[in-house]
């Protein structure tokens, strides 16, 4: 390949003298549309075609030319048209990709043909990829050996690059080394996450991001050792891979990890551990981690998590941190761990007493006892919580009062001019809320005024206290939030229409109308909110929002609905070469079960995206869309192993069964 460039290269002077000796003037003209057409018409000549000339508009700066030039290679044919077509293979335009891929195809006496479509398959854009599958298809050769082809370069290249490289391109090699999950990887690998035998804390880090991908569970204890290390990054390393590799044997390490001193490494060890497989070990260790992190939001997560998959956390061993420090942390998991009944009554005594000053001097804890209490629920929270809103709400109105020298209304001053302590306006925002959550008598008359307050933290709090009582009043005051200047606000009334359902789509579906423009941010938390709506009537809104950073959650928000409508958009994605989100996409349509998009979906086989090809075949598998087998089983032969394993798992659920055994 390399060599037939530079003949390309080399070839342009005697190219030109020819094509002039020849007559063909418009060879040279400046207009690309008379540079094609002059090579078209050399394509008529077939095999008496002159070769110079068509080098030269193999070069072309117009990919009108170069593609005219693939056609004029066909039809001249031999080893060197072959050879020149195998180069046009991997241009960046594809017309031109797909005009090569198809003249090789129209050469089956060429024995170089098939060679060249599997030696250019690695380096093709996504559309030649998919235009050489097809030319293979057309010669009747598996696309297997240009899948095979590709992952020997694959792993030639990253293999030198690991052993003679330096600096980031070795560290990316070591990370790519583990994803090929060949059986020697974890022994290259394993010697650089030690930092004894390893300084380069840059490679050390990658080569335990590809012992995550290895999928190989004898890195563990490797990994672990890792994860003990002082060094932040290599720790927070280690435990991002230890969770990609997703042995449950790895829970204890992660949880230890994760009840340290709250920080970075804490936090992604809490994450991995999350991300391990249901395992009872897994869910012990979640609610052991729920139990001793000092941190609130790692407590939190564990707690959610490991109610998520029915651990059954005991509440004393959290009770009993309360009033102590890390009672900030027990309270959020209490709020995450689902108590009912007698147990969530019992806890909501012990929590009560917390919203007291004389208690809890620290406004933090104070919220954090408010949330905890209107997720815990009956008399004891109901009764705590509206003495302390009561209590603050005075409190803010008298510091209003004295400062303007007017009696109090919740919008009487202007933010710049508020008096209102930061600290009490974000305990007003949080019992705003749970008065909504426990549904306090009265409450309505009691938010509503706040949700025109100065303070947006107040107007947030007060939405989604609204929200939660869901009446009609609320959900006007919710739809009036998504136009507010503060994004908080926004948040909280788009997070509060999702909990009206149907009701709540109508607002969602014109604030995404008018997000053309709006930050990337918004766009996503309205395409959540309009996902959980479950209504039909938010695709068309949804569609709107599958461009930029929120393609993905918008696919994810179509899955979410349901609806037979929603497949689609997410297939007219799949059809952008370029577009974003594609593999949620493909995810969505599989969870849509939407059958007639499955030959859109098996397009993407050939994607050059490892993350999309094994999405794909698990959406293939789902469907069962058995015309997809042939090119399943060629990426069984695929460079990295989670697309292997993907391909394997998806052919033992199509109609035919289980994978052939190779020979």
């Amino acid at each position: 390949m390399r060599a037939m460039r530079s003949f390309l290269r080399g070839a342009g002077a005697l190219a030109a003298a020819v094509g002039l000796a020849c007559g063909r003037g418009d060879l040279a003209s400046t207009d690309p549309v008379a540079r094609a057409r002059a090579v078209r018409a050399l394509a008529d000549e077939g095999a008496g075609a002159p070769l110079g000339p068509l080098l030269v508009a193999a070069r072309d700066a117009s990919p009108l030319v170069r593609a005219a030039a693939a056609q004029a290679f066909a039809a001249r044919g031999g080893p060197g048209a072959a050879a020149a077509l195998g180069v046009l293979l991997v241009d960046t335009a594809p017309e031109v990709a797909a005009a090569a891929a198809s003249g090789l195809a129209a050469m089956p006496g060429e024995p170089g043909a098939a060679g060249h479509l599997a030696a250019g398959y690695a380096d093709a854009t996504p559309a030649g990829r998919a235009a050489i599958a097809d030319a293979l298809e057309k010669l009747g050769v598996s696309l297997r050996e240009a899948v095979e082809a590709e992952a020997r370069a694959l792993w030639e290249r990253n293999a030198g690059a690991l052993e003679r490289g330096s600096g980031a391109a070795r560290a990316g090699a070591a990370e790519e080394i583990g994803a090929s999950a060949r059986t020697d990887a974890v022994q290259r690998l394993v010697p650089l996450v030690d930092p004894a035998r390893n300084p380069d804390r840059l490679l050390a880090a990658a080569a335990a991001r590809g012992l995550g991908e290895s999928g190989d569970w004898s890195a563990r204890p490797f990994l672990e050792t890792l994860l003990a290390s002082e060094d932040p990054f290599l720790a927070r390393s280690a435990a991002a891979a230890l969770g990609r590799l997703g042995d449950p044997a790895a829970a204890d390490a992660l949880a230890a990890k994760a009840a340290e001193e709250p920080g970075g490494t804490a936090a992604a060890a809490g994450e991995a551990l999350a991300a391990l497989p249901d395992a009872q070990e897994v869910g012990v260790a979640l609610c052991e981690l729920a139990v001793r992190s000092p941190d609130p939001a790692v407590a939190a997560r564990a707690a959610r998590d490991a109610r998520r998959r029915e651990a059954g956390c005991p509440e004393r061993p959290v009770l009993a941190r309360l009033g102590r420090p890390g009672s900030l942390a027990a309270l959020a998991a209490l709020a995450e761990l689902g108590l009912a009944g007698p147990a969530a009554a019992g806890a909501a005594e012990r929590v009560a007493p917390l919203l007291d000053p004389a208690r809890s001097p620290d406004g933090a804890v104070r919220i954090a006892a408010a949330r905890a209490a209107g997720r815990l629920g009956g008399p004891a929270a109901s009764a705590a919580v509206s003495r302390r809103l009561q209590s603050v709400a005075t409190r803010v109105g008298e510091r209003r009062a004295r400062w303007i020298a007017a009696p109090a209304a919740p919008s009487a001053v202007p933010e710049w001019i508020d008096a209102v302590a930061p600290e009490d306006a974000a305990e007003l925002a949080a019992l705003l809320a749970v008065a909504g959550l426990l549904r306090l008598d009265g409450a309505e008359a009691l938010v509503l005024p706040w949700a025109r307050d100065p303070l947006p933290a107040v107007r947030a709090g007060a939405v989604e206290g609204l929200a939660l009582l869901g009446s009609g009043v609320a959900l006007d005051a919710a739809s009036a939030a998504l136009d507010d200047p503060d994004p908080e606000v926004r948040a909280a009334g788009a997070e509060g229409l999702a909990r009206f359902g149907p009701r709540g789509a109508a607002a969602l579906a014109r604030a995404a109308e008018g997000a053309a423009a709006a930050p990337d941010a918004w766009r996503i938390a309205l395409a959540r909110a309009l996902g959980e709506t479950g209504s039909a009537e938010a695709v068309p809104a949804l569609a709107r929002l599958l461009d930029g950073p929120s393609a993905g959650a918008a696919a994810g928000a179509l899955a979410r609905l349901g609806a037979p409508a929603a497949a689609a958009p997410l297939a007219a994605q799949l059809a952008r070469p370029e577009a974003p989100g594609r593999a949620e996409a493909v995810e969505a349509l599989a969870q849509l079960a939407a059958r007639d998009a499955a030959p859109a979906i098996a397009a993407l086989l050939t994607d050059d995206r490892p993350e999309v090809r094994a999405t794909v075949a698990r959406a293939l598998g789902r469907i069962r869309y058995e015309a997809g087998s042939a090119r399943l089983e060629a990426l069984r032969s695929d460079y990295y192993g989670r697309v292997r394993r993907a391909a394997v798992e998806a052919l033992a659920k199509l109609p035919a069964g289980a994978p052939r055994t190779r020979r």
